[in-house]
């Protein structure tokens, strides 16, 4: 596959949409960078009055790179199509019972998430597989007729099949399929099977009703998205971004659109890493702040954690994901006094629409930005390289009225919110850190977002970690993760057996099906099989133990020794101990591939001669206005050294040096933040 040198990466948040047009004419290759707001109710209106604002030669533009929040919205807000799911006769509860479990059990209020599936769109037909997959009960075909009508006359517009054991052979969901699709040619029909071809029924079904839910609605985006495109003169390659921090071809995601949940952040990360290993990081802890939200990543020798134990709205979806902890902390967090009379900031955010007040567009609420308008860390006149007018009397107008509430003053108030929000996204990372058994200081904090530098170095001090590095374009390297993201797919097949009742051959005959179903997935998407790097793994547990951990392996050399020490290792990693005279138990055999990207570096100017460009100003800092410095970023003399308090203004973001830390532009052109003091 030859790459392009024109390229578009777009991400949509939930409130500013970020647009990067990388070009490399053979000379130096340019990057232009723009942040529009988002339009939530008709995202494609943002991404396209935004690209219109760029000088784009459609007709040389060869990929479109394109992560969204569609997808997750459509789940949250519960705005898919009407769907049915189709199971085992006797499972027809399986959406209700869940997991029979409470994830707070100290809620007496707790109420499980509803299913995207009602009860009544759950059609039991009669059929049985055993755990071989071989026939028990034949598959009544009249039934599935009969189902096949009901759904038409009652307006479904997708089905999703899962049947017990269908992971082991697809006949009965694939017979299904075609009986629907001959019967009601309009409805979209995915199989768990063909989706996730794995273990535990519920997670599968979970997984498979939820992609079919919102499948029809992210088609339906791309393609308005994709004519839209093509009315401009684009006559390239759309690209989606998926949870696993790889990018597909949009014409090979469309029936697996629940690979793109939660992808938004997982591009983040893949920016964050890229940009950390060229400043010589490569473990790390990603901390993305937004308008919205706040994502952070723990990273070791440059990879991130995966997992599949992920959940949306309390719903599992058991797809492959970058394993991000998120917490509803961002620059529009709202902060209000409930009736208690305590200060909360979050999780409700004022979006995109009207945004903070500061915006100017009729917010009402006292947010994180106002509060950092109010302080002065934000100046409107420099606010987004001064391209974004910002209110700042009405930022002072919320936060004196949140004051009032509180009997403080607004400078208090102000400084009130600041610390509670870095105090919830502190916890965030510990989630990511200390609850796992890595240790924070051990990493370097990577800040980016919008909002994420302001805040970056006072959630480093809570948590001892002494550096901090802002990325380069920190405020769209959500769109830059995009431009360097490989395009990726995940591939697992269910198995279990004891490691000792396999041979070397067994494990190589198991990978080379997976292998084979992916050259013959990806040549239908014309690429080659010699591009394709491939990464095997397995699923082990100990033998009567309920969950697994993931373990690399090479198919030429793996047999069940190594399978059994590397369960092992894993487990001691995790848990701290290891049942070394246990029988190890293969559970699922897993396949990543891989096309890496060819996007060339884009220098990063480093100011050597010029004079740097600083004005003197002031923040309110414990109460009291304190002498601050405020620096246009990009004039940052390489390697000199700035002592906070000082503000670093960048045209996509905003950073913040306290007291006690200092700030200096690497070779790579990210900035980075050093403690001097504790």
């Amino acid at each position: 596959m030859v790459e392009s040198p024109q390229k578009l990466a777009v991400e949509i948040g939930g409130t500013f949409t970020d647009i990067i047009l990388f070009e490399d004419d053979g000379a130096e290759p340019r990057m232009t960078t723009l942040k529009v707001p988002s339009t939530p109710r008709q995202p494609e209106k943002g991404v396209l009055a935004g690209v219109d604002r760029l000088d784009i030669a459609w007709s040389s533009l060869h990929d479109v790179l394109h992560g969204s929040t569609v997808a997750t919205n459509a789940v949250l807000e519960r705005k898919g199509v009407p769907t049915a799911l189709i199971v085992t006769r006797g499972f027809q509860d399986i959406l209700e019972i869940q997991r029979g479990d409470k994830t707070n059990i100290y809620d007496i209020f707790y109420q499980r998430s509803v299913p995207v599936v009602p009860r009544q769109w759950v059609i039991p037909i009669t059929e049985r597989l055993d755990a071989r997959g071989e026939v028990l009960t034949a598959l009544a075909e009249d039934e599935v007729r009969a189902a096949a009508a009901r759904m038409v006359q009652g307006g479904i517009r997708a089905v999703a099949i899962c049947f017990l054991h269908s992971y082991q052979n697809p006949m009965h969901e694939d017979r299904v399929r075609a009986i629907i699709e001959d019967m009601a040619p309009g409805l979209l029909v995915l199989t768990s099977s063909e989706l996730l071809p794995q273990f535990r029924e519920y997670e599968r079904a979970s997984t498979a009703a939820m992609s079919a839910y919102i499948s029809p609605i992210m088609s339906h985006y791309v393609d308005k998205l994709t004519e839209q495109l093509e009315d401009r003169g684009f006559g390239g390659s759309l690209f989606i971004t998926q949870s696993n921090g790889g990018v597909l071809p949009a014409n090979a995601i469309r029936r697996e659109v629940v690979r793109t949940l939660l992808s938004g952040p997982a591009a983040g990360v893949t920016g964050a890493i890229y940009a950390a290993e060229r400043a010589g990081f490569r473990n790390i802890i990603t901390f993305d702040m937004g308008g919205t939200s706040t994502d952070v990543c723990l990273i070791n020798d440059g990879q991130p954690l995966i997992t599949t134990e992920n959940q949306l709205n309390n719903l599992p979806v058991a797809v492959p994901m970058i394993d991000i902890a998120t917490v509803g902390a961002g620059g529009g967090s709202i902060a209000a006094v409930d009736r208690y009379g305590m200060l909360h900031v979050g999780p409700e955010s004022a979006g995109a629409d009207p945004g903070p007040a500061c915006y100017g567009h009729g917010g009402a609420h006292a947010t994180v930005t106002d509060a950092n308008v109010a302080r002065g860390v934000i100046r409107a006149k420099t606010f987004a390289g001064g391209n974004f007018k910002l209110d700042a009397p009405a930022a002072d107008a919320v936060i004196a009225r949140l004051g009032d509430q509180l009997s403080m003053s607004p400078g208090g108030a102000a400084e009130a919110i600041t610390r509670i929000v870095e105090a919830n996204m502190t916890q965030a990372i510990r989630l990511v850190s200390t609850q796992r058994g890595y240790d924070p200081r051990d990493y370097v904090l990577v800040a980016f977002g919008g909002a994420g530098p302001i805040h970056a170095a006072s959630v480093a001090n809570e948590l001892g970690i002494g550096r901090v590095l802002v990325p380069p374009h920190a405020g769209v390297l959500s769109a830059f993760g995009l431009l360097v993201a490989d395009i990726a797919r995940d591939y697992v097949q269910t198995d279990v057996a004891l490691a000792d009742d396999l041979s070397p051959q067994d494990f190589r005959a198991k990978i080379a099906a997976l292998v084979d179903k992916a050259e013959r997935e990806f040549l239908s998407q014309g690429f080659n099989a010699s591009e394709l790097k491939l990464f095997a793994g397995l699923d082990v547990r100990y033998q009567g133990q309920a969950f697994e951990l993931s373990i690399s392996i090479d198919p030429a050399t793996v047999d069940a020794e190594l399978v059994a020490s590397r369960l092992h290792e894993a487990h001691r990693k995790r848990y701290g101990f290891a049942f070394e005279n246990e029988s190890a138990e293969v559970v699922n055999y897993r396949l990543k591939v891989v096309i890496p990207r060819k996007t060339k570096d884009v220098a990063v100017h480093v100011n050597h001669h010029h004079e740097v460009a600083s004005e003197p100003g002031s923040i309110l800092l414990r109460g009291a206005k304190l002498d601050t410095v405020f620096y246009k970023s990009e004039t940052l003399k390489l390697g000199t050294p700035v002592s906070g308090p000082a503000v670093l203004e960048a045209d996509t973001s905003t950073c913040f040096v306290p007291e006690g830390w200092t700030a200096r532009i690497v070779e790579s052109g990210s900035i980075l933040l050093e403690r001097t003091s504790s």
